[in-house]
């Protein structure tokens, strides 16, 4: 272990115990809370071994006005600590903000019928939920104290005939983390009903499903106000001794007023109609054709502030024929269809594609394939065919195996471009971190970025909350420390860009691959590819990207032992220099870890490792990367229940013009017994922007006992 990860974990306790300091009151409570809990359900627990014998049904035929057939339920205790730290940038002044949380459950849940077990069965429990939170900013702290309650219920009646329904309502107050220093407390409340049709009533059995769901909560950084019904219904049948057919409709309505407390939030309202249709059958006297066919339609309404997105929709159809006429040949062949409309925005697209591969002996294979693709929209239409294949050779040498590889690619495209800019709405991308996201298109027009959160009730800032880089054609989307983007969270991203002009172009790609490989102790290989696209008629907007491109490396895994102790030395290294028009780069990465099994202990093992990566741009040297990390992992099964793990990184990059600095400390232990549950978990996590600096120390200690 390196002197950063024999640092880290020390640190994130003594962060926790300065925060616990500010907790004694809570911790107290926790304590007593338990003892009391704790004898209560000792006590219980007899109880309920003398009384659960008449409680359970002597025949599953008895009847009786109502029957009570069995109790269960649990205790839970739960202490959570959050901690946020903040270093000012600039004129900016630092921030702490802390907050704790003491959580106390009992939860009792009764099984019961009606007249007959198969008539009306019920299932009904709930409990109170005491909740005590102290939250802080920079030494200004208040406190609050809640007393609530869970109830969940679920009546279900003729449970064993061809037509049963049920009637359900689930309550529950859930304490969770949002963000840094943001346990929130949250009420998700859903209710509904179903009901079943099936066989021998119906040929088709069907099932429906109708549910609201609302869930609230409100903390110092998010605001949570949904709202969800759903209807979902769902057929099934076989297609005689062929396959089966499934059809689905989902219908979602949502309303929203969810976000960050920090930036205006506006209303917004969804309508999703989905309907999906999936066959898959099997073909052939043997069997050794698999349809599958997929139908689905989508419709999507958005509402938001003071505007409506045009409405979407989306029709899509896809074919795949796969066989399997022995084991040297298989084929297949697909067809995929989908036509899209929202507003003045229409495209249809067909694709289309066959292929077959044939393994003439142990060593020889080889591929054939065809494919087209005919596009057709508003700002844009295309046509493209082409061919590729393959041919893999393996020989087995007196020490290891060698394999030699060929692949090639003809492609001919045409397009015709009716306006300059294409417009893209609702792109999902997911911000963790501070890493970087691509977004899928090239050319994307300055200006053109809008960010929202996923329910579009807020839109991000460029510059507070994320910034926007420029590689090559392409544009990513990092996530700022200090915004309002929280860690892991997806987002929607709407622009525009070019639409690439009107043009008609071929390209031949050719590959080359070569190998050894001894066992799988050591590998060695080497990779060669050369594209060639060459213009035939127009003027693109971007110019074409000729490429040649030269990877080799390494791969090791070498099991070795020390006197009586056994690990595994591993790594990669890989180094690669690729030479095109548009964004040239020379990548080097390498990677090492060694493993072994912990001693003393029936089940555990210690993992350590290092990564480095550097990617240099020749026309963007500012926007590469340089990156050096640092890994831990140890877990361990001690017996008797307890479980330990340890989880530490640190990563830096200095290639971009704002170096970014990650590290992360994990600490968790769960020790079962029987019915009783107690599991610990401390995490730290630092990260570095620049001058900006945010570190979050987070802490849990559950109890749980179940009766």
């Amino acid at each position: 272990m390196n002197e950063v990860e024999r640092a880290t974990l020390p640190s994130a306790v003594h962060g926790l115990r300065a925060v616990a300091t500010d907790s004694r009151g809570a911790a107290a409570r926790l304590a007593a809370s338990l003892s009391i809990g704790f004898a209560l359900a000792a006590a219980a627990g007899g109880c309920w071994a003398q009384a659960s014998a008449p409680l359970r049904l002597k025949s599953s035929q008895e009847i009786a006005p109502f029957r009570l057939t069995g109790i269960n339920g649990y205790i839970v205790a739960r202490y959570m600590i959050d901690e946020n730290r903040t270093s000012g940038q600039g004129a900016v002044a630092g921030s702490r903000a802390q907050q704790s949380n003491l959580s106390e459950e009992i939860h009792l849940m009764t099984h019961s019928y009606i007249y007959h077990p198969t008539l009306l069965t019920l299932d009904l429990g709930g409990g109170p939920v005491l909740e005590q939170s102290n939250y802080g900013v920079d030494g200004v702290a208040t406190n609050s104290k809640r007393q609530l309650y869970n109830f969940n219920g679920r009546a279900t009646f003729l449970r064993e005939k061809p037509y049963t329904g049920a009637l359900f309502y689930d309550r529950r107050n859930q304490t969770q983390s949002m963000g840094p220093a943001e346990v929130m407390l949250t009420e998700n409340t859903r209710y509904g009903a179903s009901f079943s049709l099936l066989s021998p009533v119906t040929p088709v059995p069907l099932q429906i499903e109708l549910s609201r769901s609302e869930n609230q909560g409100k903390g110092a950084e998010q605001v949570i106000q949904d709202r969800i019904d759903q209807l979902r219904l769902t057929m099934d049948a076989n297609v005689g001794a062929l396959g089966k057919s499934i059809l689905q409709y989902v219908g979602t309505r949502q309303d929203s007023v969810s976000g960050s407390a920090n930036l205006p939030i506006q209303a917004s309202s969804s309508q999703i109609d989905n309907v999906n249709l999936n066959t898959r059958l099997k073909l052939g006297p043997n069997s050794e054709y698999d349809l599958n066919n997929v139908i689905t339609l989508n419709t999507n309404k958005y509402t938001a502030g003071q505007g409506a997105l045009t409405e979407l929709k989306d029709l899509r159809l896809g074919l795949d024929l796969r066989g399997r006429h022995s084991e040297a040949l298989q084929t297949y062949g697909r067809y995929n269809f989908s036509d899209s409309r929202q507003g003045e925005l229409a495209m249809t697209q067909n694709s289309a594609g066959a292929g077959v591969s044939y393994r003439l002996n142990p060593e020889l294979s080889g591929t054939l394939a065809a494919r087209g693709e005919n596009n057709q929209s508003s700002q844009l239409s295309s046509t493209l065919y082409g061919i590729d294949g393959s041919a893999s050779y393996q020989k087995a040498l007196a020490l290891g195996q060698a394999t030699a590889g060929y692949s090639f690619a003809y492609t001919q495209r045409e397009q015709q471009a009716s306006a300059q800019q294409v417009r893209v709405v609702g792109e999902r991308l997911t911000l963790a971190g501070t890493s970087l996201v691509l977004l899928r298109s090239e050319q994307i027009a300055a200006g053109s970025v809008v960010v929202s959160n996923a329910t579009r009730t807020q839109i991000f800032v460029e510059g507070r909350d994320y910034v926007l880089s420029q590689i090559g054609l392409k544009l990513s989307v990092q996530r700022l420390i200090g915004g309002n983007i929280l860690d892991a969270q997806e987002v929607l991203a709407d622009y525009a860009y070019a639409a690439g002009g009107s043009y008609a172009s071929t390209q031949l790609d050719n590959t080359v691959n070569l190998s050894w490989a001894l066992k799988s102790y050591l590998n060695l290989f080497v990779r060669y590819l050369d594209s060639a696209p060459q213009l035939t008629s127009g003027t693109p907007t971007a110019p074409l990207n000729p490429v040649k491109s030269l990877v080799y490396g390494s791969r090791a895994e070498l099991p070795l032992s020390l006197l009586t102790q056994e690990f595994v030395l591993g790594g990669r290294a890989e180094r690669e220099d690729r030479r095109e028009t548009i964004s040239p780069y020379q990548r080097a990465n390498l990677e090492a870890y060694v493993q072994m099994d912990l001693p003393l202990v029936r089940n555990g093992n210690i993992r350590l490792g290092t990564r480095r990566l550097q990617i240099d741009y020749d026309h963007n040297p500012a926007q590469g990367v340089k990156l050096v990390a640092y890994d831990l992992r140890l877990w361990s099964r001690l017996g008797y229940g307890i479980d330990l793990s340890v989880d530490a990184s640190r990563e830096r990059d200095t290639g971009t013009p704002l170096a970014r600095e990650r590290s992360y400390t994990s600490a968790k232990a769960q020790w079962r017994k029987r019915k009783l549950l107690w599991t610990f978990d401390l995490t730290r996590v630092q990260d570095a922007q620049g001058a900006s600096v945010r570190t979050r120390t987070y802490g849990q200690i559950l109890l749980r006992r179940d009766f």
